[in-house]
Parts: structure tokens; C-alpha cells; sequence
């Protein structure tokens, strides 16, 4: 085998090698690239959903004191009308012994 021979097969060698490490260069960077894109879309997602969450839990809040309120309101004006009203039933029923007759 010659110079030139064995130089060409040695390119050859080399050039198959270069290929593949090249191909499996870009392959790798397209793994990597999909691993960091997906990861940084989860790390995304989950702050979106945590700040949802957080945005829920003060809805949530207000609402439970919102209906506090309310229910705490209609409460007291059901006693304050029911009182109303027993005083002047009490009253139509009961004779007022300070009037003369």
C-alpha cells in the first residue's frame, strides 16, 4: 500500500469520524435544547400556576369574608326586624293599663 493510499484511507477514517462526532454534536444540542426549552416551560408554568393559585386563595379570602359580613348583616336585621316585630305584637296583644279608659 502507498503514501498516497494509505493517506486517502486515513482521510476517509478521519473525514467518517468528524461526520458522525458532527452528527452526533447536533443531535445532542437538539436533546439539550429540547431539555432546556421543556424545563423552562415547566419553571414557567409553575409560577403561572402558583401566582393562579395565590390570586384563588385571595379570592377565596375575600369571598368567605364577604359572606361573613353578609351573613352577619342579614342576621342582625333579622333580629333587629323580628324584635320589631315582637314588640308590636306584644303590644296589639297586651292591653296598655297606663291608658285611662
Amino acid at each position: 500500500m502507498g503514501v498516497r493510499v494509505w493517506w486517502s484511507f486515513c482521510e476517509g477514517v478521519c473525514e467518517g469520524v468528524i461526520n458522525n462526532l458532527t452528527k452526533s454534536h447536533k443531535d445532542w444540542m437538539k436533546t439539550v435544547t429540547s431539555i432546556v426549552f421543556t424545563s423552562d416551560l415547566i419553571y414557567i408554568l409553575t409560577k403561572c400556576h402558583k401566582d393562579w393559585m395565590k390570586t384563588i386563595n385571595i379570592l377565596s379570602k375575600f369571598h368567605k369574608d364577604w359572606m361573613k359580613m353578609v351573613t352577619s348583616t342579614v342576621f342582625k336585621n333579622k333580629l333587629l326586624t323580628d324584635t320589631r316585630s315582637d314588640a308590636r305584637i306584644h303590644a296589639q296583644r297586651t292591653p296598655d293599663i297606663t291608658r285611662s279608659h
